[in-house]
């Protein structure tokens, strides 16, 4: 977002004055679109809980009642700190005793019980600080009287119902059917003084959400939900999050090269240091390092022939070197793409103190702002005279580890590595790009077949260094996912030695019939889905936690904000300055939920007007910043090809570190076709999808153009701090959110004093919005969904525990945006628009 001036202001309000406190809208403890009965409380039998058919099986999405003890599921350093362009794959280097060089990502499923602890939920008030004293008896007590709990709701999305659990309970790897266990890892019950460390730090949080509340550790090492749930092996996988030990240690001796100092602590796993979960809750400066380290145990038997083993990360800010029994496995740079390495060599090159025991270390250096690489809203030194103002639109830092890490068996000989999924409607097709991985050398051969509900619907074949074009039986009608009736449909990839011979890898995965295009509706140039025109009306989400911050403290969490999003109305989500991790867009692609994109931003020069005025401008970089920018954006792109719901690329966001804008555009259209690019407000090089402009608190109207859609890609920030859920930097003072408030006021973004009014500002700014649907304008973006530290422009609080409007009166005003965005448009000469008699624009030749 921008900082704003007065010259945006909408409605002028008069001076602050401290507002009565409202009535508050609570939001719900779970996940919740309706108010069905809990069948988990319904049930007589015991320990029983409601679980998820993870599979899409087509539009039935099922919740059945399984008791807990049944419950499965289906389905070289460099000296150079910043980022160097390797000669393997350009950023992830692999030093391996055996393994080939990493390549992008591979999947994996597993079937395992779930078990664990849910230790007592604390309380908190006044937002004073409380100790948490945690005693041996007390926990034994708490853990057998909790053990087994679980809390679900029934979502009725119109495509089925989907159940989110609120399962409480971690996962036990040291199960006889687990190919791995690990020892001071998420097996473990970590040493009492850990847990009460842990609570302390915990509590002590500016803001808690409910499920920061209710967090067990072992919740985070569950293995209910795959972490690439597109490309997933059933049954080898293990999560190895849960507690670490961490020190943070000089890094100037030789940056990635671990100290022999001891460790100070236990770190609990994805949670970035900086976060109240992750038990710590401190800040790493660009001088230090963080090193983590745990114990894998291995039994004899999975070392043997057959298989190799891939070791995972969702994504470590910023820059990592893996090593296992202090060997250095390999580095990667890159703070919110996925890697992986083949540990198979370093875990059958011998083990320390034998008996398969390994050491895992990782070693994390992160510059934030004083680097050049991708950072996002993140900003370390908030006194710096670089930030640009107001400082209240930067957020805390995050730093090293902050999605799960996970290992992975793979075939010994070939294995499926990735696979990217481009739907033709037209052709009733699908195409297939299958990368795979032959360490013994040779060509596998490639069979996918289609379900749904019913059965098998299509199939295609052939050699893995081709494209595999999946057809759809001819009496199969192609069901199409939009927003409305997310329909997906379940896929089984399997490689071969030849076209008969036996399946030597077969993993499982999904796809969607949907395309993305630009079209017209009448005069307008518009965003259509499948063909037909479809106003895109979304929600800006930073994706930001109180309690964990780059991290939601579970599933149901993450959940949570779409599901409340779709609730408030809206078909889409522009996801800002931050890359989520993979569950977020599997989410998305079952719920229904469009995403826009962004490419986390650069530190770079702020050149951005609301007024275009500085329109084809653009800083320059280094040729090492930039080889890691386009490394990076690849990184991203390439992890998130198939998922559905992802319908725009935006590699720029007003002007921030923006450069080689049309090399840049250029590259990403031949890379990702099927999607559409464009930068947002600005700076603006008349190439892209869109004409994206930013103004704040608006809306008002945006040029048209005659072969590009015209897009308001944020307006609104309608401010209103609800103190005690508000971060502390905006609840230590009085009135409406203290100094956040006063924050506000200089943006200039609109004021309000009650929620009411709140309500009434809104409704007008729709009304204006419905005037410019209908002038043509073919999206726009609301900021923002909720509240983020020092901003208090959300339509729910920071600890989403407050709405600030009423869902059921937002849907209601969207409901007009929708219908005049379906209508054909005429006139348009009026506002602008001179189409040339005659002439077609690319995209339609």
């Amino acid at each position: 977002m921008p900082p704003a001036n007065d010259s945006t202001t909408m409605d002028n309000p008069a001076p602050a004055k401290s507002p009565a406190m409202p009535t508050l809208k609570h939001s719900r403890s779970y996940v919740t679109l309706s108010d069905l009965p809990d069948l988990a409380a319904q049930s007589e039998a015991p320990a029983s809980g409601v679980d998820m058919d993870t599979q899409s099986n087509g539009q039935q999405v099922t919740a059945t009642l399984v008791h807990e003890d049944h419950h499965k599921e289906s389905s070289a350093a460099t000296d150079n700190p910043f980022r160097k362009v390797l000669p393997s794959n350009g950023r992830t280097e692999v030093v391996s005793l055996t393994a080939p060089a990493a390549g992008r990502f591979a999947y994996s499923s597993n079937t395992s019980a779930s078990s664990g602890v849910d230790p007592a939920k604390q309380g908190r008030k006044g937002g004073k600080k409380r100790r948490v004293a945690w005693l041996s008896l007390a926990v034994v007590l708490i853990a057998t009287l909790l053990r087994g709990r679980r809390e679900a709701s029934l979502l009725d999305l119109g495509a089925g119902k989907l159940e989110v659990s609120r399962a409480t309970l971690g996962a036990s790897l040291s199960s006889s059917s687990s190919w791995l266990w690990g020892s001071s890892g998420p097996a473990d019950v970590p040493p009492q003084v850990d847990l009460e460390s842990w609570n302390s730090t915990r509590f002590a949080a500016p803001l808690l959400t409910e499920w920061g509340e209710a967090l067990s550790p072992g919740d985070v090492s569950s293995v209910e939900h795959h972490p690439r749930p597109q490309l997933q092996r059933p049954g080898e996988w293990v999560n190895l999050n849960g507690f670490w030990d961490f020190r943070v240690e000089d890094a100037t001796h030789g940056a990635g090269v671990p100290s022999s100092r001891g460790f100070e602590g236990k770190i609990l796993v994805p949670f970035a240091i900086e976060s109240a979960l992750s038990g710590v809750a401190r800040d790493v400066s660009t001088e230090k390092q963080l090193v983590y380290r745990r114990h894998l145990e291995l039994p004899e038997s999975s070392l043997g022939g057959g298989k190799r083993h891939i070791l995972h990360f969702g994504a470590v800010d910023w820059k990592a070197w893996v090593y296992i029994n202090d060997e250095l496995v390999g580095t990667h740079e890159g703070g919110f793409d996925p890697f992986h390495f083949d540990v198979t060599g370093h875990l059958r090159g011998g083990a320390r103190n034998g008996g398969g025991k390994h050491e895992l270390k990782v070693v994390a250096w992160d510059p934030t702002e004083d680097g050049p690489q991708p950072h996002g809203k993140q900003w370390r030194d908030k006194g710096s005279d670089r930030l640009i103002a107001p400082e209240g639109m930067w957020y805390t830092s995050v730093t090293g580890i902050w999605q799960t890490v996970w290992l992975e068996a793979v075939p010994e000989k070939f294995y499926i590595e990735s696979v990217h999924l481009t739907p033709s409607i037209k052709s009733r097709s699908v195409r297939a790009k299958v990368e795979t991985v032959a360490p013994g050398g040779g060509m596998p051969y490639v069979k996918m077949t289609a379900y749904d509900e019913h059965g098998i619907v299509g199939f295609g074949s052939g050699w893995s260094g081709d494209e595999v074009a999946l057809k759809f039986n001819e009496n199969h009608i192609p069901r199409l996912w939009s927003p409305d009736s997310p329909f997906l449909y379940n896929l089984t990839v399997s490689l071969h030695l030849s076209g008969r011979g036996e399946i030597v890898d077969q993993v499982e995965s999904y796809f969607a019939m949907r395309e993305v295009s630009l079209g017209r509706a009448g005069e307008a140039v518009q965003f259509h889905l499948n063909g037909e025109p479809l106003f895109q009306y979304g929600v800006l989400d930073q994706g930001w936690w109180p309690d964990g911050l780059y991290t939601p403290p579970s599933e149901d969490a993450l959940a949570f904000d779409i599901l409340k999003a779709k609730e408030f109305g809206f078909n889409l989500i522009r996801k800002h300055a931050k890359v989520e991790s993979d569950r977020f867009y599997h989410l998305c692609d079952r719920l229904g939920m469009l995403v826009w994109q962004d490419m986390p931003s650069s530190t770079g020069i702020y050149m951005w007007s609301p007024d275009g005025a500085h329109d084809f401008v653009e800083g320059d970089k280094v040729p090492e910043a930039a080889s890691g920018f386009l490394a990076e954006l690849r990184g991203v792109m390439h992890s998130l090809y198939s998922h559905p719901s992802v319908v725009g690329w935006i590699p720029f966001n007003e002007g921030w570190g923006q450069f080689d804008t049309v090399d840049i555009f250029a590259w990403m259209q031949r890379y990702d076709p099927q999607r559409l690019v464009w930068v947002s407000g600005g700076n603006d090089f008349g190439i892209g999808a869109a004409f994206d402009r930013h103004v704040y608190p608006g809306p008002s109207f945006v040029r048209l153009e005659e072969c590009r859609a015209s897009v308001l890609g944020e307006f609104g920030g309608n401010g209103f701090a609800i103190p005690e859920h508000s971060w502390r930097s905006s609840a230590d003072e009085g009135g409406a959110g203290g100094d956040n408030y006063d924050t506000f006021l200089d943006w200039g973004y609109a004021q309000v004093r009650t929620l009411k009014e709140l309500e009434g500002h809104y409704q007008r700014q729709m009304t204006v919005l419905d005037g410019l649907v209908k002038q043509g304008l073919s999206a726009a973006i609301f900021t923002q969904l909720t509240d983020v530290e020092s901003e208090s422009n959300g339509l729910m609080t920071y600890d989403r525990k407050v709405m600030k409007l009423d869902p059921e009166v937002m849907k209601s005003f969207h409901g007009a945006l929708y219908r005049s965005g379906s209508e054909a448009k005429q006139g348009l000469h009026e506002f602008g628009l001179h189409p040339s008699e005659g002439s077609k624009c690319p995209w339609e030749e």
